[in-house]
């Protein structure tokens, strides 16, 4: 099944691992062996909530959120406190902060994802 996934240079970044995409709460998660490790938004409703959201292991949430982007907003997509750090499409360096969460995933940093 073909997809318009948002944001589709976060395969280029994670090239050459290809990670199954799927559809979930009106955006796309990309996983790589059952794990979530992005899901991405881009809707016209309520478009402040746009961006990709990096799931990670709620014991590194701060760590990883001092590494990747530190955001005031708080999301609880599945039910687990502070296991998702929203990077916002309307930052400056919306990319490079997206590029980062895709460097520590290639190097199979533990930290992040979720099952």
């Amino acid at each position: 099944m073909k997809y318009h996934v948002p944001y589709n240079f976060i395969l280029n970044y994670l090239y050459p691992l290809r990670p199954t995409i799927k559809k979930m709460l009106g955006g796309y998660t990309l996983q790589l062996n059952k794990k979530i490790f992005f899901f991405l938004r881009e809707s016209d409703t309520s478009p402040e909530f746009n961006g990709v959201f990096v799931a990670c292991i709620a014991e590194f949430f701060e760590e990883l959120q001092a590494e990747i982007h530190t955001s005031k907003m708080e999301f609880d997509l599945d039910g687990s406190k502070n296991s998702w750090i929203f990077i916002s499409e309307d930052l400056p360096d919306f990319e490079q902060k997206v590029l980062i969460a895709c460097n520590l995933i290639k190097d199979g940093d533990v930290r992040m994802g979720k099952i």
